[in-house]
């Protein structure tokens, strides 16, 4: 219809619903690119928040035939919408420009799919529209008009955006007629259209734009590329751009979630495809290429089945009234001659999956040689190439040590990679620097391989910054804006910035961070932050946050979030392990870095002490405060057998000594006062009492390792004065036995693996 009416009409330009600000660029859509592309429109904030929308093109768009037709006819085509930076400040602007969000939240067309009786608007305007055999007919032009302007003169609430939209390209429109003059034709969604044709004939829509004279008045724009200084939007605009970009039929089919307003555009290809060549009988193509799709599903679909479903189908068209079968009867037909089980809520069915897949199709776009891309892409481009990280079809590992500069800067480039995220870099395996459970070998393992997604993804992170380095700290800013109360997520974030190899973290980031920390009202939350920025500034070495600025003031803030919330807590709430690991997180801290950071050492033992003396404490949180205390040498061993024997109900014992030994390990290995203290609360017990306090008690000494355990056990007997050798196994044991041990494990590993219960199952043990 596009392209007759052009013909027709012969006018002097043709006008779409595009952003205005690609004009100037508006020759890159002429270059050979394979379909869908789009044109991506970002910005980003002062504060590092990228938004971005997308106006997509495939072969059979509206906007994409208009265009083309333009050319055809050696004619101006030219884009009239809104610059999307211009109103990316509102929320409820779709990220795909070109969908009808308010056709499909219109009172009009629901009573209208009611009374039609289909599902959705989809399923409307196919009856209304796409069905037709003769889309050329002038009754399908009318239909189209009438439709559209119902559902405009019926919506009660019309977007400020929209209405904004709307008088920018009536503006648009009056220009081009002042310069070239008429007749011209703009294309535009139909919801638009109405307003447009209002405003052009002088009239004023509800926001009031037009003036006496009937000239619209347009809003204040900021010019293409510069920052936007307006008070009334914060936070402001620092950085905007506009490219071309590769699409894909997957991203715009509504059925996979996207905001495309178009179900199935593989159906739809295909039937432009065959109508342009004269072809009818789209559908038993699409049915054979279902059954394609499912012998490489492995699913059995016979002849019988195939013909049954086509003739449901053929059937369901001729009851509904359409001139061939379309999408919905090729949908019902397949399910109701092919799914003969009851599908419950949420369940799928591998022949729906099939069709749903032959129906969205599989076209992936490219862009052509010569497009201008932003400054990212040319960035990534130079940086993978000088250290040999361009994916590629085939897939190759990278195996990384850390302790090599080389390695290291590698892997800092492949974690701001993941970060963006550019598709195609997946970290298999290495040290897990946030566990922190084994530092002895800092290495890492990575697949880089070439993602049909690879290069949309570079284009679209440029929203982030011109560099990686930019859009690595930009990602983070944002990531921190979009947490709220979570000191251990802002030491995640700040775990990340040191993978990524961000030395200098901006004082933005850091005041976030820092409000993190500080509105958080849970300690395990923030003890466990405590922990992770504890390692990041005395103990990283190899990352380089060692001693670091940012690290440090975040590190003191933290410490002092959670000496506080440690005062208010009664007990462990079922988080024994994260209590105990959070106290001596605290009192580490303090003994490792309380010079640098001028952390009080009084207001710890403050603390500690009314813990010790309250008895309405948990006895763990007790024996924790008392462990620590003795690790500060603030209690004598007199005080800790004291504490052992407050505590030696068998219901409270094994707690207690919990709390202690996770905090002061040594005290029990090099006080025997107190070890024998121990023993001689345990031998007092009769049998039912020992055996209510075994399993806590069993806890308690989990704390100490094998060689510790033996340790104690001979400190004891040789108190007592009984010959340890007579009563202790030796633990050394022959080369032969530990090598055959070795073997074992390393086969049960493998069999675990092989079987999916560890974590990277299909991966190499790093062993």
């Amino acid at each position: 219809m596009v392209r007759q009416l052009a013909q027709e009409m012969r006018p002097r330009a043709i006008l779409i619903e595009g952003p205005s600000d690609f004009n100037e660029r508006i020759e890159e859509l002429y270059l050979p690119h394979r379909l869908p592309i789009a044109i991506y429109s970002y910005t980003r904030t002062e504060s590092g928040e990228r938004r971005g929308a997308y106006y997509p093109f495939c072969v059979y768009s509206p906007e994409w035939l208009a265009l083309q037709t333009a050319r055809e006819l050696e004619i101006p085509a030219r884009f009239i919408d809104l610059p999307w930076s211009e109103m990316g400040d509102d929320e409820d602007e779709p990220a795909n420009r070109y969908a009808d969000g308010e056709l499909r939240s219109s009172d009009y067309v629901r009573a209208l799919c009611s009374e039609m009786g289909v599902e959705d608007l989809d399923a409307a305007w196919d009856r209304l529209v796409e069905i037709e055999p003769d889309p050329a007919a002038p009754a399908i032009r009318e239909r189209v008009f009438h439709f559209c302007s119902h559902v405009r003169e019926l919506d009660r609430e019309v977007r400020a955006s929209d209405l904004r939209r709307e008088a920018y390209m009536a503006g648009r429109i009056r220009d081009a007629l002042e310069e070239l003059g008429a007749p011209l034709l703009v294309v535009t969604g139909g919801y638009h259209t109405p307003a447009l044709a209002h405003l052009l004939a002088g009239g004023a829509d509800r926001s009031g734009v037009s003036d006496e004279s009937g000239s619209t008045s347009l809003p204040e724009l900021s010019p293409p590329g510069k920052g936007c200084d307006s008070p009334q939007r914060e936070p402001a605009i620092v950085a905007r751009g506009i490219s071309l970009t590769p699409y894909s039929y997957e991203r715009l089919d509504s059925l996979t979630g996207y905001q495309a307003g178009m179900p199935s555009p593989g159906f739809y290809h295909h039937v432009w495809a065959d109508r342009e060549a004269g072809r009818r009988g789209t559908y038993r193509r699409l049915m054979g290429d279902v059954r394609e799709d499912l012998k490489r599903r492995n699913q059995a679909c016979s002849t019988a089945d195939l013909i049954a479903a086509e003739v449901t189908a053929e059937g369901l068209a001729a009851i509904r009234g359409h001139a061939e079968p379309w999408r919905t009867d090729l949908l019902d037909g397949i399910q109701g001659a092919l799914v003969k089980d009851e599908l419950e809520h949420g369940l799928r069915h591998p022949f729906l999956d099939s069709i749903h897949a032959v129906l969205r199709g599989g076209e992936l776009g490219r862009l052509a040689e010569g497009v201008s891309l932003p400054p990212l892409v040319h960035d990534l481009r130079a940086l993978l190439a000088r250290h040999d990280l361009l994916p590629e079809l085939r897939e190759k590992s990278h195996p990384l040590d850390l302790t090599a500069a080389d390695d290291l800067e590698r892997s800092r480039i492949l974690h701001r990679l993941r970060s963006i995220p550019i598709p195609g870099f997946d970290r298999l395996d290495g040290t897990d620097f946030a566990a922190r459970t084994d530092l002895s070998r800092l290495w890492e393992r990575w697949r880089v391989r070439w993602s049909p997604e690879y290069e949309a993804g570079c284009i679209e992170a440029a929203g982030y910054g011109p560099t990686l380095q930019d859009a690595a700290d930009n990602r983070l800013r944002e990531r921190a804006g979009s947490v709220e109360r979570d000191a251990r997520e802002a030491a995640a974030i700040l775990l990340d910035g040191a993978l990524m190899g961000l030395d200098r973290l901006s004082a933005d980031l850091v005041g976030r961070l820092t409000r993190l920390i500080r509105e958080d009202g849970s300690f395990f939350s923030v003890a466990g932050a405590l922990g992770h920025l504890l390692y990041l500034y005395r103990y990283d070495e190899t990352l380089g946050a060692a001693g670091g600025r940012e690290t440090g003031e975040l590190l003191a803030e933290t410490w002092s979030r959670a000496l506080a919330l440690l005062e208010r807590l009664a007990g462990p709430g079922g988080k024994e392990r994260e209590l105990l690991a959070g106290v001596v997180s605290l009192s580490e801290t303090q003994e490792r870095c309380g010079e640098a950071l001028s952390l009080e050492r009084g207001d710890l033992l403050d603390v500690l002490l009314r813990i010790e003396a309250d008895p309405a404490r948990a006895p763990v949180l007790k024996g924790a405060a008392m462990g620590s205390l003795w690790r500060l040498g603030e209690a004598p061993v007199e005080r800790l057998v004291a504490g052992l024997r407050y505590f030696s109900d068998p219901a409270h014992l094994g707690d207690y000594l919990t709390g202690l030994f996770s905090t002061a390990r040594e005290a029990a290995q090099r006080e025997i006062e107190l070890l024998t203290a121990v023993d001689t609360v345990v031998l007092e017990y009769a049998d039912e009492s020992f055996l209510e306090a075994l399993p806590a008690l069993r806890l308690a000494f989990s704390y100490f390792t094998p060689r510790e355990k033996h340790h104690l056990a001979r400190s004891l007997l040789e108190t007592a004065g009984t010959d340890p050798s007579a009563e202790l196994p030796d633990l050394e044991v022959p080369l032969e036995v530990a090598v055959r041990a070795m073997a074992l494990e390393a086969s049960l590993s493998g069999w675990m693996a092989r079987c999916g219960l560890v974590l990277g199952g299909e991966e190499e043990s790093p062993s």
